[in-house]
C-alpha cells in the first residue's frame, strides 16, 4: 500500500481491532520492548509510535474509536495531513504495508493488538 492510495477526505478514520487469534496469541505489544528492539528498525519510528498510540486507545475503546487524524498527526509530531509529502498518510500506508493494521473500509483502519514474531527473513535482515 502506498500513501496516496490512502483517502483523507474525511477528517476521521474509525480505528477498530484487528483479531487474528493466532498473531493474537503469539504476538507482542506494540509497547513491548520485543517491538521497541526488533520492530522500530523495519516498521520505522513514526510508524512503530503511530502503532503505540493506537493501541493505547484500544485499550480503553476495545471495540473501536474514531481517530481525528489532524489531532493524531499533531501528536506524533507529523504534521499537516495534506500537504506535498506529508508524514501522515505515509506513516499510516507502511503501518498497511508491514501487516500491522489494514483498511477495511474507505475510512476504517483495522490495526493489531499484537505484532507477530519476526519472520526467519526478518531475522537474517537484523544486524548483529
Amino acid at each position: 500500500m502506498r500513501a496516496s492510495d490512502l483517502s483523507f477526505d474525511d477528517d476521521h478514520l474509525l480505528v477498530r481491532p484487528w483479531a487474528d487469534p493466532v498473531v493474537d496469541a503469539v504476538g507482542h505489544d506494540p509497547r513491548s520492548t520485543y517491538v521497541e528492539r526488533f520492530y522500530l528498525g523495519i516498521l520505522g519510528p513514526s510508524t512503530t509510535f503511530f502503532l503505540r498510540h493506537l493501541v493505547e486507545r484500544l485499550d480503553a475503546a476495545p471495540d473501536g474509536y474514531e481517530l481525528t487524524l489532524a489531532d493524531c498527526a499533531a501528536a506524533l509530531g507529523l504534521g499537516r495531513l495534506r500537504s506535498a509529502g506529508a508524514a501522515f498518510p505515509r506513516t499510516v500506508a507502511r503501518s498497511c504495508q508491514f501487516g500491522a493494521a489494514r483498511l477495511a473500509g474507505p475510512d476504517v483502519l483495522e490495526v493489531r493488538r499484537r505484532l507477530p514474531p519476526l519472520t526467519v527473513r526478518q531475522v537474517r535482515r537484523l544486524p548483529p
